[in-house]
């Protein structure tokens, strides 16, 4: 693993979206007639101040209105709860459809589930829209009943995977246990005719992908440490999907794996200290023997999850977030154009080649990394006066060192990205960065200028902003439905929960908001989480009467096995599983 990048000699700009969200807030505030009394215009706004003005008025229309969405609202909002269960509005249900160490039938199912996406049985043979980016890419007329699920499994808790106690080293039979825990798993799953799921664990492509598993890397630094073959993937955090048919695993937190790592899970050196970890990894879910590709195109960081947009010229684009406080924003331009969707070998090298850029919000516009055209890249020094970069591979291998060497916009933790199917603006997830002052997080919209994802300019916006005034706080997963509604998931810490400025929220929760009409941006509670867990991966079936849900880490802040804090799913005195559900009772909106 690279050490650590002192960015002190680097161009100082991590107070840069402080004052960009401040001066966002004001103008809206004044906008709105100067509610805030004793603001006076042209006053800067403290940011705390400010963000309590935003919940205040009202969650403001954004800047760019979309086109019309329907929003009719078809649930009765919960309150907030505490309560060790999913909770629900009248009306719907959820079913446990895997969870920790259940038989898929290629293993078991892995720990701290995330990304979830479905791919309908029929899904190749029907042909992809590569435009209905709110259902995955899927069509209306798939199958909403059969299909391959995609899961994510993030990091382990020593604690129940392995037993660790924390002291000591961990032995073979506890490193073997929490390799096989992570990475991936694939599953053939059913609805009956009583509306319930279930795993098909005799089906032929189930699969468990793990940080053993054979994989490789792809693009200008495909050879980076000894590649391109490379040794498994874990920290796999949320995804997206690919208008061909295909997942994509994103690797987050890979830097707390290797044994140096002062918070880390003491994996062996060779290979967690590599830099293969930290990329977008690529996997054919209808292939169970390809090999998965980690795309280095895209490049090495902390990411959270990957939108794709197709142009109208067939262009190929994504975006992507560093989830880390003061990082960055991406966006991933292709350089080969979609083929026929129908004609999947024909699409799946396009994310091996393209141009990566950073987005720079204090002037709309996005910055091209690339080490052989930006004198900045060439001429970058560390702390110790040594080159950041020789090659364009260094670049790609340190995305977030070259994004700062260019003066890009560190932004409050960007978590997860999503495209409006109706309009393909923006949205990001900032979690949050008390660092700053920013407890409760903003969901922020990038409209790309003329609506071209192509485009090198963009404008932006405030769509919603955590507070107890809004009643959510650090917003992290998002998925919208195809009325261009907004469905969210928070991710407050576990040892935040209940308690101080956070004990306005209860457990973590999913929440609905409308893009259009009236009271956008509105935050409406849908779901509460179990005890110290967080909702991930939300994911629609075609028809959108299935959503399916990840519940993470239930009872994380568990000190022992005799002293549990969640017993989700079984209950009773059970130790805690994460796993997948499949909430029903959602009109069809085939």
């Amino acid at each position: 693993m690279s050490k650590p990048v002192n960015h002190e000699s680097l161009p100082e700009t991590a107070g840069a979206w402080r004052a960009l969200l401040s001066r966002k807030i004001q103008r809206r505030a004044l906008m709105k007639g100067a509610l805030l009394a004793g603001i006076a215009a042209g006053m800067p706004i403290p940011l705390r101040v400010a963000e309590a003005a935003e919940a205040a008025l009202g969650q403001a229309a954004p800047v760019f209105p979309p086109k019309q969405a329907d929003s009719r609202l078809r649930f009765k909002p919960i309150p907030p709860t505490t309560k060790d269960d999913i909770v629900l509005p009248s009306g719907y249900r959820y079913d446990l459809l895997a969870a920790w160490q259940d038989d898929i039938g290629a293993g078991k199912f892995g720990f701290n589930a995330d990304f979830t996406a479905f791919f309908p049985i029929d899904m190749l043979d029907k042909g992809l829209d590569p435009n209905n980016v709110a259902i995955g890419f899927a069509r209306p007329n798939m199958s909403s009943a059969d299909g391959y699920l995609l899961v994510n499994h993030e990091y382990v808790n020593p604690l129940f995977v392995s037993e660790y106690s924390g002291e000591g080293a961990k032995t073979e039979e506890q490193l073997k246990a929490e390799v096989a825990a992570v990475g991936m798993s694939v599953v053939r799953i059913k609805r009956n005719k009583n509306g319930r799921w279930a795993i098909d664990p005799k089906d032929a492509l189930n699969r468990r992908i793990d940080a053993r598993t054979p994989m490789m890397l792809t693009g200008a630094a495909a050879k980076i440490d000894g590649g391109p073959k490379v040794t498994g993937t874990m920290a796999n955090c949320s995804g997206g999907t690919t208008p061909w048919g295909t997942a994509l695993s994103c690797e987050e937190n890979f830097q707390d794996y290797p044994p140096e790592a002062p918070l880390g899970y003491g994996w062996p050196a060779d290979p967690y200290a590599k830099k293969h970890y930290g990329y977008v990894v690529e996997v054919d879910p209808f292939d169970s023997k390809s090999t998965p590709r980690k795309h280095t195109a895209l490049g090495r960081m902390r990411h959270e999850n990957v939108a794709i947009r197709v142009g109208k010229d067939g262009t190929v684009v994504a975006y992507m977030g560093d989830d880390k406080t003061d990082s960055c924003v991406y966006k991933f331009v292709a350089d080969r154009k979609l083929a026929d969707p129908k004609n999947r070998a024909a699409n799946m090298s396009i994310l091996e080649t393209g141009k990566l850029y950073v987005a720079d919000f204090a002037n709309g516009k996005w910055l091209l990394l690339d080490y052989d055209t930006q004198e900045a890249l060439q001429k970058a020094k560390d702390s110790k006066d040594k080159l950041l970069f020789t090659s364009q591979a260094d670049v790609l291998a340190d995305a977030r060192a070259s994004a700062l060497a260019l003066r890009a916009t560190p932004v409050d933790r960007p978590e997860d990205i999503e495209i409006h199917p109706l309009d393909g603006s923006v949205y990001l997830a900032l979690t949050n960065n008390t660092g700053h002052g920013n407890f409760h997080g903003q969901i922020v919209r990038i409209e790309e200028t003329n609506g071209d994802p192509v485009a090198m300019t963009f404008d932006w916006s405030l769509f919603a902003t955590g507070g107890p005034q809004s009643g959510f706080s650090s917003p992290d997963n998002m998925l919208f439905d195809r009325d261009g509604n907004l469905w969210m998931v928070t991710d407050i810490s576990s040892s935040r929960l209940g308690k101080g400025i956070y004990k306005f929220h209860g457990n973590n929760a999913m929440f609905f908001f409308r893009t259009a009409g009236n009271n956008v941006g509105t935050a409406y509670q849908f779901a509460s989480a179990p005890n110290e867990s967080e909702m991930t991966g939300p994911w629609w079936t075609p028809d959108s009467s299935t959503m399916f849900l990840s519940v993470q880490h239930p009872g994380e802040e568990s000190e022992s096995l005799d002293k549990l804090t969640s017993h989700w799913p079984g209950g009773g005195t059970a130790i805690p599983r994460p796993g997948v559900v499949a909430i029903t009772g959602f009109s069809r909106r085939a």
